[in-house]
């Protein structure tokens, strides 16, 4: 079976349908199943198509990964980026601000990765073998570590504000991560309170000499 180099791009209604469920497939059995047992095969007789439609659409299942990826991105990031908007005519102290920016975004990604936990599984596994997703996921973090650059100096953060947007950040995606797809050791509430604690600390210290 030949593989087109490029997805098709469907122009007429019932081709736009067809593509639509294999993207739904696609998110459902690569949660379920995990990448290595999600299939084109699999994908299609999920969206109750034969298996040459996959191929008219998609050239693999890496294409449709990167699909998902791309609407997933988007929309955390608007989310986030928005949490993380300077607003100079706030007249909010740096404390308060930053400790209800910071709850906004440990939130909005404790419901991420709540959301689909094993299709954000499969995106974190297959960053680090697929250039072109990391290029994507890239993309959207360093949009991230801008606007967290910006509120550093918005609070008169004294130290490296790229550098501390970076571990701002780890921070936030390596501790959710643990609690919502690792062995959660307390509560929604408890985790939120102790994250937003230590992210509040760290933006807002002083370093040392």
């Amino acid at each position: 079976m030949r593989v087109p180099e490029v997805a098709r791009e469907p122009k007429q209604e019932r081709a736009r349908r067809t593509r639509d469920a294999l993207l739904r497939a696609a998110q459902l059995e690569l949660s379920a199943r995990g990448y290595q047992g999600a299939t084109a095969k699999t994908i299609a007789e999920s969206a109750g198509v034969a298996t040459g439609s996959f191929y008219q659409y998609f050239a693999d299942k890496d294409a449709v990964l990167r699909e998902l990826a791309e609407v997933r991105f988007a929309r955390i990031a608007e989310l986030s980026l928005a949490a993380l908007e300077v607003d100079e005519r706030s007249p909010s102290e740096p404390a308060v601000e930053a400790a209800v920016r910071m709850r906004r975004v440990v939130e909005l990604v404790v419901a991420y990765h709540r959301e689909d936990p094993g299709l954000h599984a499969v995106l974190a596994e297959r960053r680090h073998h697929d250039a072109a997703l990391d290029t994507m996921t890239l993309r959207a973090e360093r949009a991230l570590l801008s606007r967290i650059v910006a509120l550093l100096a918005r609070w008169k953060h004294p130290g490296d504000h790229e550098a501390v947007a970076f571990v701002l950040f780890q921070l936030v995606e390596g501790a959710v991560h643990a609690h919502c797809l690792g062995h959660a050791m307390v509560d929604d509430e408890r985790f939120t309170r102790a994250l937003v604690d230590a992210l509040v600390r760290i933006a807002l210290v002083t370093p040392s000499a």
